[in-house]
């Protein structure tokens, strides 16, 4: 694996937290309970200000609580997205995602939505029975209006059958090319003072691995920066006219890539989130893949796509470790921390945000 020269200014991407409150109510949510409180725009203006003074920006997604929950959530699309030009994610749990709602954020220029459905979850909308049918409605729903949705949902480390079972929806459903998996962890345990044992991914990884995922790339620890806290699965799903499945490939960046990655970030002092594809651009992308290092199979992957006019599709899962306490006064979390966010004026990791004791990058 290759792992991503995102650190300090190079990091892309940083999160705005843009209210506290949510209609839905999560398993190891790291957000403390509260009442709807919406932060005004001229409060995220000031923040916007610190995220750029620490980080070289190309994306921003929006957090809380559930941000379709703000009444100004279009506004504040429109605003990052137009005036900042920085592409624009939001998290949530799509409670509020119909028609409506969607058309809305697609004219303000929201780019992806990250939608979190699953099971376990009290929200009024869904059974556990449903959740799958519920998440390729709302799938449907952004696509209808141009928004490219992608999936997030929270497991138990040791829960192989739930990972698994994730990563072949993701594989067998459309409307779905990202993902998101974070994995579990009880946030109010974590003490600076009190060691903990960081999660095993073994069988996270054994388990993406029955469902056809390989991962590519990670990012670093703040202290062990060559031990995965994220993992990047990426791989690539080529589609016939019917719509079926016709081959699969796990990718591995190339020497082309991985020069073009560590030269922007050393040059540059910045590195690349994610960008929309296409079919013809991701068959020109993995034919320079293959034959600049990155694997031969792929090569032949994307031409036999080519020739045979199949579509592909990204499938790629991006999976969180939690952090964890080393004891000694340090927490272990991702390096550079690509979501970091403002807590009472300074950057911190958006993970660690409702802890009692401030964990500042």
């Amino acid at each position: 694996m290759m792992r991503l020269p995102w650190h300090g200014k190079t990091a892309p991407h940083a999160v705005l937290d843009i209210l506290r409150g949510c209609n839905c109510r999560c398993a190891n949510c790291y957000n403390a309970t509260a009442p709807l409180n919406c932060k005004s725009l001229d409060a995220l203006k000031e923040e916007l200000v610190l995220l750029r003074s620490a980080r070289n920006l190309s994306a921003i997604s929006l957090s809380g609580g559930e941000p379709l929950m703000h009444p100004e959530v279009a506004e504040i699309v429109d605003w990052l997205h137009h005036r900042e030009g920085l592409t624009v994610n939001t998290l949530t749990n799509g409670i509020l995602l119909d028609d409506a709602m969607a058309e809305r954020l697609a004219k303000a220029g929201l780019g992806m939505i990250t939608i979190h459905v699953q099971k376990g979850q009290r929200r009024p909308d869904a059974t556990d029975a449903t959740i799958d049918d519920l998440r390729r409605e709302k799938g449907r729903i952004a696509r209808r209006h141009g928004l490219f949705p992608a999936l997030d949902e929270t497991i138990e480390p040791a829960d192989g059958e739930s990972f698994r079972r994730f990563g072949e929806f993701l594989r067998a459903t459309p409307e779905y090319e990202y993902a998101l998996v974070t994995m579990a962890r009880d946030f109010s345990e974590i003490r600076s003072d009190r060691a903990q044992e960081d999660v095993d991914p073994s069988t996270m990884l054994e388990s993406f691995r029955a469902a056809g995922y390989e991962p590519s790339v990670f990012v670093g620890g703040r202290y062990e920066r060559n031990a995965p806290r994220w993992y990047v699965l990426q791989s690539t799903q080529a589609i016939d006219r019917e719509g079926r499945e016709r081959d699969w490939d796990n990718l591995r960046p190339g020497l082309l890539e991985r020069a073009f990655l560590y030269g922007l970030a050393f040059f540059g002092r910045r590195s690349v989130h994610w960008i929309r594809s296409t079919s013809a651009k991701l068959k020109v992308r993995l034919l320079v893949n293959g034959l600049t290092g990155g694997h031969l199979r792929t090569f032949w992957f994307a031409l036999k796509a080519t020739v045979c006019g199949w579509k592909l599709l990204e499938k790629h899962i991006i999976v969180q470790r939690p952090p964890y306490s080393l004891g000694d006064g340090r927490i272990e979390f991702c390096d550079g921390c690509p979501d970091a966010t403002i807590r009472n004026g300074r950057l911190h990791p958006l993970c660690l945000g409702d802890l009692k004791e401030e964990v500042p990058l």
